[in-house]
C-alpha cells in the first residue's frame, strides 16, 4: 500500500518527470529545499541524495509548474556539482550544476527527431559537463552519453533511462513512474514557508517591470527570453528556464 506522502504527490500537478542528484548529505539539501518556492521530496539513495517534485509550487504562472521550476533552480554552493534529470513533454532536459560557486546551470535538451538542440539563452551543457557532473570521468563514459544523446528514434523516457544507466545514478524507477520519491527510504517531504514564493513573485514583478521601459533589439536573447517567460519555439524549447532567484546568496552556502 502506497504511503500518505506517496499518494499526496501522485496527486500533485505536474508537468513531467524530474530528479536532481547531488553527493551532498541530505541536511544540507534539506536546508535549501526550505527556501524553495513548492513542496518537495528529499531521500538519500546510496551514496546520492534525490530531490524529485512533491506538489505545486505557490508562486505565479509560469513558475507555477512544479518539475519546470525545480529544473529551472540553481543548487547551493554545497549541493554542487549536481546533475538534474527532467522529462518536460516530449523533451529530455539535463540540467548541469558546476562545483564553481557562481557557475551558472548548464542545460543538454533533446528532441524527438532533433536529437540535441541548442536552448535560447541559456547555458549549453556537453556530454563531458553531465558525465563530470555524475562523477564518471572516463572517455568510454564520455562516448557513451554522445551516442545515447544521438539517438533521435528514441522517446524522452529512455533517453533519460538510458542516460542514468551508464552514468550508474540511481532516480530512473522515480523517473518512469515505478516508485513514488515519497516511498524511498528515508524520505522527507519538506514544505517551504509561503514567503519565499511571495518574495520570488515580487522580483518577478520588478523585473518584469524594469524590462518593459527598456525593450529594443539590444536586450539580447536571455533576456528577452526571460521576459516572455521562455516560450520560444516549443518544438525546441522545454521553457523551465533561470530563475530570477530572491536568494542569491543560497549559492554561497
Amino acid at each position: 500500500m502506497r504511503s500518505r506522502l506517496a499518494r499526496r504527490q501522485a496527486a500533485a500537478s505536474v508537468t513531467g518527470e524530474g530528479v536532481v542528484l547531488t553527493s551532498t548529505r541530505p541536511e544540507a539539501v534539506v536546508a535549501w529545499a526550505r527556501r524553495g518556492l513548492g513542496p518537495l521530496v528529499v531521500a538519500p539513495v546510496g551514496r546520492w541524495t534525490l530531490v524529485a517534485p512533491a506538489g505545486r509550487p505557490k508562486a505565479r504562472y509560469p513558475y507555477d509548474d512544479a518539475v519546470r521550476t525545480l529544473a529551472g533552480r540553481p543548487a547551493s554552493r554545497r549541493m554542487r556539482p549536481a546533475v538534474g534529470f527532467f522529462r518536460v513533454g516530449r523533451q529530455a532536459v539535463v540540467t548541469v550544476h558546476p562545483p564553481h560557486r557562481w557557475a551558472a546551470t548548464r542545460w543538454l535538451i533533446w528532441t524527438p527527431r532533433d536529437g540535441v538542440v541548442r536552448p535560447r539563452g541559456l547555458p549549453v551543457a556537453t556530454p563531458e559537463d553531465v558525465v563530470h557532473a555524475a562523477g564518471r570521468d572516463s572517455a568510454e563514459t564520455i562516448a557513451a552519453v554522445t551516442e545515447i544523446v544521438g539517438d533521435v528514434g528514441a522517446s524522452a523516457q529512455e533517453i533519460l533511462a538510458a542516460l542514468l544507466g551508464v552514468l550508474d545514478l540511481p532516480g530512473v524507477d522515480v523517473l518512469t513512474g515505478a516508485v513514488a520519491a515519497a516511498d524511498l527510504v528515508d524520505a522527507r517531504l519538506v514544505v517551504p514557508h509561503d514567503r519565499y514564493a511571495r518574495a520570488f513573485d515580487r522580483v518577478v514583478r520588478e523585473r518584469d517591470g524594469e524590462q518593459a521601459e527598456d525593450v529594443d533589439d539590444a536586450e539580447g536573447p536571455a533576456a528577452g527570453a526571460l521576459r516572455r517567460g521562455l516560450r520560444a519555439d516549443p518544438r525546441h524549447d522545454p521553457h523551465p528556464g533561470p530563475h530570477p532567484d530572491p536568494h542569491a546568496e543560497e549559492r554561497r552556502r
